[in-house]
């Protein structure tokens, strides 16, 4: 379904940073091209905007060759122009936008943050309604930690917050006219400095539902679990190979050219993605995300985890609340342990209710082109750097 307004609306998705925080995720690939349930995080803005009706987007990143193949794969009858972003931070990519669009109302949103279709609604809606030349869409988070905040005094700011405290994140949409752009042209992008200009003209609109904010590597794991939240059933390939004495129950989504072999059970909500191999007695559960041709072997357990493009869990192994990255192998008997001790913090890591008790669930980060040799335990919140090789029976702390 799409909205229809009378305005002229242009859509601007920030795709341009590094991905620091991503690290080891990200040695070979920019952050808006990971994938998740086998399509780029930059996919889901995009896709937002156009079932807003949306006839016209820019794209501004390092990398807009990558972006422009990648996104034209889904996106056909879209104008969706892809510019080279001067610069690294923030700052740059925003002050480069109003050189970009020439007119009408602009809808600026970041390829790392994921939202569900009605926020950009009810914020665009909001901003329509208002009359005013900026809406600023927020959410309420107990926890700040980590994330940016929109502090309304006598004027609005958004801050990046390092300490623990309740309030309003910014949930990286700006909804804008040209006289906010120009304004963020001339003071080179400091969205600060240009809402000051604007005391008293900003609107703000609060949306209620779920949010991720994509910075760190474990942001993917919740970003799967939201994603899911409106798949009511299993979609399945005919393309696909299933054993009939495997088992697919809940919701899931099994790819063309996947096989399921005998005795594996599937539980969803999941995502078994295109050609991917899961073997006999194998168990994927629990928002798991097998991306494109990776492999899992015969009685491994996967649940809470992502499984890279072309990565492969050997028999045997557990994996729970883990990134295995693309390329990566994980041979036989590795088990991830995933629950943090009492008292570790870790920014954007909700914990979890079981038993009664909350608990903090992480495993492990293992990078790129790694390998874990057979029979490793891998204590929880390990990072495995890219390319690193990891003896057999190893006991990583």
């Amino acid at each position: 379904m799409t909205m229809a307004y009378s305005r002229e609306i242009i859509g601007v998705i920030l795709g341009g940073g590094r991905g620091t925080n991503m690290e080891p995720l990200t040695p070979y690939l920019d952050k808006p091209l990971i994938k998740l349930l086998g399509k780029p995080l930059i996919y889901y803005p995009t896709d937002n905007l156009v079932r807003l009706g949306l006839k016209s987007i820019y794209v501004i990143s390092r990398n807009p060759a990558k972006i422009s193949n990648e996104l034209g794969r889904y996106f056909n009858n879209i104008s969706i122009e892809n510019v080279g972003q001067k610069g690294d931070d923030i700052d740059s990519a925003l002050r480069m936008i109003n050189e970009i669009v020439g007119k009408g109302t602009t809808i600026v949103s970041f390829s790392d943050v994921i939202l569900p279709r009605e926020a950009y609604e009810l914020a665009l809606n909001s901003h329509v309604n208002s009359g005013k030349p900026i809406t600023i869409l927020m959410t309420p988070l107990s926890d700040l930690q980590g994330y940016f905040e929109v502090e309304i005094n006598d004027t609005v700011s958004i801050n990046k917050i390092v300490e623990h405290k309740s309030g309003y994140a910014w949930t990286g949409i700006l909804i804008t006219e040209k006289e906010f752009l120009i304004s963020l042209q001339e003071f080179n992008g400091n969205i600060n400095e240009a809402l000051k200009q604007f005391k008293g003209n900003i609107n703000t609109a609060l949306w209620s539902g779920w949010f991720v904010d994509v910075s760190y590597p474990w942001d993917l794991l919740s970003a799967i679990k939201y994603l899911m939240i409106d798949l009511k059933e299993t979609r399945i390939s005919k393309d696909a190979d299933i054993s009939p004495r495997a088992v697919v129950e809940g919701s899931v989504i099994i790819d063309e050219g996947a096989r399921i072999d005998h005795g594996a059970i599937i539980r969803g909500p999941a995502y078994i993605g295109k050609n991917t191999y899961v073997g006999n007695n194998a168990i994927i559960r629990n928002n798991t995300s097998l991306e494109e041709e990776s492999v899992i072997g015969a009685d491994a357990e996967i649940t809470e985890s992502l499984i890279g493009y072309r990565a492969t869990v050997g028999r045997g192994s557990f994996i729970g609340s883990s990134i295995i990255g693309d390329e990566s192998t994980v041979e036989p008997g590795v088990v991830t342990l995933n629950v943090l001790p009492s008292g570790v913090e870790v920014s954007h890591l909700s914990p979890v209710i079981v038993k009664g008790k909350q608990i903090a669930k992480l495993g492990a980060i293992v990078g790129p082109k790694a390998r874990i040799g057979a029979n490793t335990v891998i204590y929880p919140g390990s990072i495995i750097e890219h390319n690193k090789y990891v003896s057999p029976l190893s006991i990583l702390k």
